[in-house]
């Protein structure tokens, strides 16, 4: 990779590299961006199912990680331009995945990569409405994010862990604000790659009929696909959102 690597910053996280003994089947690279306030680590357990064929990159945006000291990104902009030249350092072809808030990452990716002469050959989104498709407000204090956070259905056992919410708060912050503000891009073309939108079957939050709003921004196929679990579902059901994952590659 390029751009920040070698000052211990990089934005983008490589995991593996792939088991020896892969097939002839064709290569292809991963891009996934996190929720809201998380980091690379949670795709970590991806490598181990993945197979050999694929390469494994996550995000690791500042304010988290090996990037902890440094400040926090405001808007979906900001990000773009911290990720954008290391993903285009990598080989295609690109699949680029995004859970929640990375949803949102993810597709304003795409439209980075396709002006770019790009494409990626998918974009995968994961408990995630369309951009645009539903009102959503930054929270005001620390209550509004700890309602939020558990109304997600996450872990909220760290919330009584010394320094957590210093540490975690102001990422969500900047995260859900970003998210908050983030529109598609307005009057540019719509996403003709491939897209499989994943939605968690006990998500209280994102529902089959939200996961469909997908299609109003996308002009190629879209493809919907429940998976048992919640919000994070990506993480507590790893195996059935890798295989759903693969079949739609193997497509």
């Amino acid at each position: 990779m390029q751009s920040n690597a070698g000052r211990g910053t990089a934005p983008l996280r490589r995991f593996g590299p792939p088991r020896p003994g892969a097939d002839d089947t064709p290569h292809a690279t991963l891009v996934c961006f996190p929720h809201a306030g998380g980091g690379a680590t949670g795709f970590a357990p991806w490598r181990r199912l993945l197979p050999d064929r694929l390469d494994l990159y996550a995000q690791v945006a500042p304010g988290r990680e090996e990037r902890g000291q440094e400040a926090p990104l405001g808007s979906v902009a900001e990000f773009m331009a911290d990720v954008l030249p290391d993903v285009l350092a990598l080989p295609d072809p690109l699949v680029v995945v995004g859970h929640s808030f990375g949803a949102s990452l993810a597709y304003e990716l795409t439209h980075r990569l396709t002006a770019a002469g790009r494409p990626p050959a998918r974009l995968v989104v994961l408990a995630a409405a369309a951009p645009g498709e539903t009102t959503l407000h930054p929270p005001r204090d620390d209550h509004e994010i700890e309602l939020l956070w558990k109304r997600l259905g996450a872990n909220p056992a760290g919330l009584a862990r010394p320094g957590f919410r210093e540490w975690l708060f102001p990422v969500l912050r900047a995260d859900f604000t970003a998210h908050a503000a983030y529109r598609p891009p307005a009057g540019g073309p719509q996403i003709t790659a491939p897209v499989t939108v994943m939605y968690g079957d006990e998500d209280s939050v994102l529902t089959e009929e939200g996961a469909l709003t997908w299609r109003r921004l996308c002009a190629g196929p879209v493809e919907v696909v429940p998976v048992p679990g919640g919000h994070f579902f990506p993480q507590t059901s790893t195996a059935a959102t890798i295989g759903a994952l693969v079949r739609a590659l193997e497509v």
